[in-house]
């Protein structure tokens, strides 16, 4: 499609060969764009990352910097070091990042920007089609769920918090002083010696990832409570997603979202659906981070304080227990699991065709 110079980045193969594997990064003349792949430009331009980009590397006036790991505040960081690099030289570039810009006058005006859902990739072609190995494709995950049903959970939540960013201390510490912390599967700071990990070998910890998971935590447990790893520390609302709401979402598995402002809003704006039906989610619509936190744990303690059977009737129905496969109270939440698992492959696809078309009118103009 397109002859692409790719720069010598962090992980380049994440763009060339895991998602966007049509282009030709083969040719040696004769190119549409420069690209520069990392996990972070304000890290490499700063030296504190490599390698470098220089500009004798570029053998185009057309760079595009896809950024892929968490930039938060983009203004000052990010959009600043591209900035300083464009300066004084006349270089067309575009920056892809996973971050949702909420408000488009927060855009930047000297350079393009578009956000990509780039870990929504790793559910589609690594897990739901099997690429990875074909144990890794639950083609009966709609029977295990519904099969499943009728069984009383014993742990109420599950929640992944490997890296103790402080949002997820917080939470931790408010689970803690309830007393909830032992109604649930919980994971935290799971590498360190006295963090918390959920699998019983040591060097195998319960990351929310496609690689390894451990099924049992999702079918023994009711709902998820994720901590993002972006919380606050915005200059510019925005929103990033990691690996574990995708994640939850090839399990069936409901979830409550602890990070930026309109991240749920986000999901149901591009086709997902959300669970405003059974808990409140207005915490969703905070911008005020302090604000945002207590709302939410508002929201996760109305049903932590409430019995397993309580929770199981509220999210299944008050006859779950007669085992009658015809009674629909159930069906309410599958639909929503049923739909957010299905719509997964449109998003990524639909994801895909925005950047390709973006990049499209970059070349032509």
């Amino acid at each position: 499609m397109y002859n692409v110079n790719l720069l010598p980045g962090k992980n380049t193969f994440i763009f060339s060969e895991r998602i966007f594997n049509d282009f030709n990064y083969e040719s040696t003349e004769n190119f549409d764009f420069d690209l520069f792949v990392t996990d972070g430009f304000h890290l490499v331009q700063s030296g504190r990352s490599e390698p470098i980009l220089n500009y004798e590397d570029l053998k185009t006036d057309k760079l595009i910097i896809f950024n892929y790991d968490k930039c938060s505040p983009l203004e000052q960081e990010l959009f600043t070091s591209v900035r300083k690099f464009l300066n004084g030289k006349s270089i067309k570039c575009l920056v892809i990042t996973l971050q949702h810009i909420v408000n488009d006058e927060d855009l930047p005006k000297d350079f393009d920007y578009l956000s990509f859902d780039f870990h929504l990739f790793e559910a589609v072609d690594e897990y739901l089609s099997g690429n990875r190995g074909e144990f890794l494709k639950l083609d009966n995950i709609f029977d295990i769920w519904k099969n499943t049903i009728h069984y009383l959970k014993p742990k109420k939540f599950l929640s992944f918090n490997n890296a103790p960013h402080s949002h997820r201390i917080k939470l931790k510490d408010f689970l803690v002083k309830k007393g909830y912390i032992d109604d649930g599967w919980f994971s935290f700071d799971s590498y360190s010696e006295d963090g918390i990990n959920l699998d019983c070998m040591p060097n195998f910890t319960a990351l929310s990832r496609f690689d390894k998971f451990n099924l049992g935590l999702y079918l023994t447990s009711y709902f998820s409570i994720f901590g993002e790893t972006i919380f606050d520390g915005d200059d510019i609302p925005s929103i990033k997603f990691t690996t574990k709401v995708w994640m939850s979402m090839t399990i069936l598995h409901p979830f409550f979202l602890l990070g930026q402002a309109k991240t749920l809003s986000y999901l149901r704006s591009v086709g997902f659906k959300t669970f405003e039906d059974f808990w409140d989610e207005s915490y969703d619509d905070e911008f005020d981070n302090e604000i945002r936190f207590k709302k939410f744990c508002k929201a996760i303690e109305d049903l932590l304080i409430i019995s397993n059977e309580d929770i199981h009737r509220k999210l299944f129905g008050k006859k779950y227990e007669s085992g009658e496969v015809d009674n629909l109270e159930w069906m309410k939440m599958y639909k929503i699991l049923k739909h957010n698992y299905l719509h997964l492959p449109v998003h990524a696809k639909n994801q895909k065709q925005k950047v390709i078309d973006k990049i499209t009118n970059f070349v032509k103009e």
